[in-house]
């Protein structure tokens, strides 16, 4: 039972991340005829995919985010793809994609055939407001035009016609007849179509010198590192010397080591005993005070004057 239930939670938990996590296709942030976008990135192409000389410099320096982007992927295509020559376009609008954007915007995608590889042009397109302010004007004139002229309405004159369905059918074709759409072409993105394996093999190769790179640079900075210890010889050169004494009196103090301990004995404690009766000025003060009192008495036979006693220095005897 148990077993159940934290089954049935799983499951729960999975269907609803994929309710949250998906976005499905039918969301669309505005209402669009894929004819209609595939015709205009059809003129897209057709209109930048030739563009060269000082064109190129004018569109790239001036020209709008469409014309940039553009123009400098055809021309990326070119210099660094190498597709060749333009061959044909898939100009049915079944071969056309269509996908939402995440900036709520419609993206179309037709692939053209060059000489060398396919390429595959995708146009962001977004709401045009412009263009529902131009169909309000262009209503406005034709009733007004016709209730003056004949003394019908739009809809009557669209009827009477035939040769379009309603009058949304009608205006539309006026307004696409005038360069004006209902969607504005944003920016374009050309790339050239690779295949898996050159995909991989692609990745593998800026792997490899991306690693080569890095272990360069750390060996480079293994080496500055290792140098810096003769950073304070070349500020300060009297380190240099010090140095120098110090490994001078080190090798001393080897030397001493080396000396057989039964010898060294000896020699060390006879220097360390002359050091310390001459220099120990203390014990020269103790020994000639002893010596004023001793030479002082009167009584004594042949005794010294206390100005003319001085010690120098007091000396065991061996």
């Amino acid at each position: 039972m148990k077993m159940k239930k934290r089954l049935l939670f799983i499951l729960s938990c999975i269907f609803l991340l994929s309710l949250t996590a998906c976005k499905s296709s039918d969301d669309k942030p505005f209402e669009y005829k894929e004819s209609t976008l595939a015709y205009m990135t059809m003129n897209i192409i057709n209109q930048y995919k030739d563009i060269d000389g000082d064109a190129v410099d004018y569109y790239l320096n001036e020209g709008t985010e469409l014309e940039r982007s553009a123009v400098q992927g055809f021309r990326q295509i070119q210099t660094t793809d190498k597709v060749g020559k333009f061959v044909s376009m898939y100009e049915s609008v079944d071969d056309a994609k269509f996908e939402v954007g995440s900036s709520d915007d419609i993206l179309c995608t037709i692939r053209c055939k060059y000489e060398n590889r396919d390429v595959d042009v995708r146009v962001s397109y977004v709401k045009n407001l412009e263009y529902f302010k131009a169909r309000e004007e262009t209503i406005d004139y034709y009733e007004s035009a016709l209730m003056q002229q004949y003394g019908m309405t739009l809809k009557e004159a669209v009827e009477e016609d035939g040769a379009y369905g309603t009058v949304d059918e009608f205006i539309d074709s006026v307004l696409i007849q005038q360069g004006i759409y209902p969607y504005k072409a944003v920016q374009a993105e050309v790339s050239a179509v690779y295949s898996k394996s050159e995909l991989l093999s692609k990745a593998g190769q800026n792997t490899a010198i991306g690693m080569i790179t890095v272990f360069c640079v750390l060996i480079f900075i293994s080496f500055v590192i290792s140098l810096l210890k003769f950073v304070p010889m070349i500020f300060d050169p009297s380190k240099k010397e010090k140095k120098l004494a110090a490994e001078a009196a080190k090798k001393l103090e080897d030397k001493k080591e080396a000396v057989p301990a039964k010898e060294a004995a000896p020699v060390a404690v006879a220097e360390a005993a002359d050091e310390e009766l001459v220099n120990d000025d203390e014990l020269v003060a103790v020994i000639t005070a002893a010596l004023y009192a001793a030479f002082s008495d009167n009584t004594v036979p042949n005794a010294v004057s206390k100005d003319k006693l001085i010690v120098r220095s007091i000396r065991k005897v061996r």
